[in-house]
């Protein structure tokens, strides 16, 4: 007797292995804060529009938080240490 595993899809091991889809890469620019915020406006519409449904939107909005949290925690170290080298 074979023993049948499932794979990752949840398929029986046996079973033709179906393809992942493929997406297309989805380039923004999130650079600065200014660009977080822009693409979180973005998001809130499409979830409002139910282009996307709102569970996706919710990780992707915290994802875009921390994003930008480190942009502007980034921007103030910039900063801080410029002082410091001016006070010299």
């Amino acid at each position: 007797m074979v023993q049948e595993t499932a794979n990752a899809w949840g398929t029986a091991g046996n079973a033709a292995t179906p393809r992942p889809v493929r997406r297309k890469a989805f380039r923004a620019k999130l650079n600065t804060v200014r660009d977080v915020q822009g693409q979180l406006a973005r998001l809130y519409r499409e979830a409002r529009s139910g282009t996307i449904p709102v569970e996706h939107a919710s990780r992707l909005a915290n994802v875009l938080a921390i994003l930008g949290r480190m942009i502007a925690d980034s921007d103030l170290e910039a900063r801080i240490a410029a002082l410091e080298e001016a006070a010299k």
